[in-house]
């Protein structure tokens, strides 16, 4: 996998932190037209990323090679099975499993399952977030 894709994400990762702590709090002001380009040509939308440092800021509880690495799966699978082709729709909410749903005894396991495949095809919902 080329390696310029992962420098040019670390970079737009931290310049996005930056922008965040200055105040552009939204996935339409954090980011210009061709960083939200170069995001979706790596099967990455402007509102992961955004997601991604908006936790990292208010919640320190994002580690940036964990970011990536979810990044570097989702790109191999753009690009490898899906052709580079985007999501055509959606999934709604309401077609995750509850949190509750279990399997063998693993409350959410259900859940994180399918978001997994959802992330992967680049179907989740808007306001659910995969990592």
């Amino acid at each position: 996998m080329n390696q310029n894709w992962q420098q040019q994400f670390h970079e737009l990762f931290f310049t996005g932190v930056k922008r965040y702590e200055a105040g552009r709090q939204s996935p339409e002001t954090m980011f210009e037209k061709n960083e939200v380009a170069f995001l979706e040509s790596i099967g990455c939308s402007a509102l992961e990323m955004f997601d991604f440092c908006d936790d990292y800021v208010r919640w320190g509880d994002v580690i940036y090679e964990h970011v990536e690495e979810i990044q570097a799966v989702r790109l191999d699978h753009f690009q490898n099975t899906l052709n580079r082709q985007p999501a055509e729709h959606r999934m709604a909410i309401n077609e995750f499993p509850a949190k509750s749903a279990e399997i063998e005894g693993i409350p959410w396991l259900p859940r994180l399952i399918t978001k997994a495949r959802a992330k992967l095809a680049g179907n989740l919902p808007a306001d659910l977030m995969y990592g």
